[in-house]
C-alpha cells in the first residue's frame, strides 16, 4: 500500500511575501485505534487480547513513571522518551524563576536509526492527485448500513472511526449516520467520550 502525499506552499516567515520552495507533507489516512493496534499485535503474537491490553497499559503506566521521575526512557529499537519543561514566566537570571513558576510542557520521542530506517524501506511514497482520481464511488445509506450490520456480525462493536473508514463517508457523516440507528433501535451505544462503541440492538 502507498503512502499518499501532496505539496505545500511553505510560509516565508518574514512576512515579506517571498516565495519559497515548496515542501512534501504526507496526507494522512487517519488515526489508527488502541484496538485496532491491539488486534494487529494479538494476530502476530498469537496472544489473547486482554493480555495484550494488560501488557499495553503496564508499559504505559512504567513509562509515564520513569519520565515522571526525571529519566530519559530507551523503548527496546523503537527510540528514547524524554520530557521538556518550560519557564511560565521570561527571566534573564537564574535569581527571578520560583519553583512553581517551571511547569511540564510535553513528552518528546526521538526514534532510533533503526526504527526510522525500518519506516524508510516499508514506505511507498505516491502523489495525491493520483489517488484522487481512483477516488472511491459514494456508498448510498442502505448500503452503509447494510455494511455495518455485516460487520457487527463477526465482531462485537464498532467505533466511528471504524464505520466511517468502512462505508468510506465523513467524520461527520459518520456521527448522523450512528445517531439515526441509534434512533430506530439498530444498535445501542456502550461506554463515553472516546471510548464509545455501538453494539447490535438484539430485539
Amino acid at each position: 500500500m502507498s503512502t499518499y502525499y501532496d505539496l505545500y506552499e511553505t510560509p516565508d516567515p518574514s512576512g515579506e511575501g517571498k516565495k519559497k520552495p515548496l515542501h512534501a507533507r504526507v496526507h494522512s489516512k487517519g488515526t489508527i485505534t488502541a484496538k485496532e493496534f491491539q488486534e494487529r499485535v494479538m494476530k502476530e503474537q498469537h496472544m489473547p487480547h486482554a493480555m495484550i491490553v494488560g501488557i499495553m497499559q503496564a508499559i504505559s503506566n512504567a513509562l509515564g513513571d520513569w519520565l515522571a521521575d526525571g529519566y530519559s526512557v530507551e523503548f527496546d529499537e523503537l527510540g528514547y522518551f524524554s520530557t521538556t519543561l518550560k519557564c511560565m514566566r521570561p527571566a534573564m537570571n537564574k535569581k527571578d524563576i520560583r519553583a512553581e513558576s517551571v511547569r511540564f510542557e510535553t513528552v518528546k520521542f526521538r526514534p532510533s536509526k533503526d526504527f526510522k530506517k525500518y519506516v524508510r524501506y516499508q514506505m511507498d511514497l505516491e502523489r495525491l492527485d493520483k489517488k484522487m482520481a481512483t477516488k472511491k464511488p459514494a456508498v448510498t445509506p442502505e448500503k452503509r448500513k447494510e455494511m455495518m450490520l455485516k460487520f457487527l456480525e463477526v465482531n462485537i462493536c464498532i467505533t466511528r472511526a471504524e464505520y466511517s473508514r468502512l462505508t468510506n463517508v465523513t467524520d461527520r457523516r459518520a456521527t448522523c449516520d450512528l445517531q439515526e440507528y441509534l434512533a430506530e433501535g439498530i444498535i445501542r451505544k456502550r461506554g463515553g467520550g472516546r471510548s464509545v462503541v455501538y453494539i447490535r440492538n438484539q430485539r
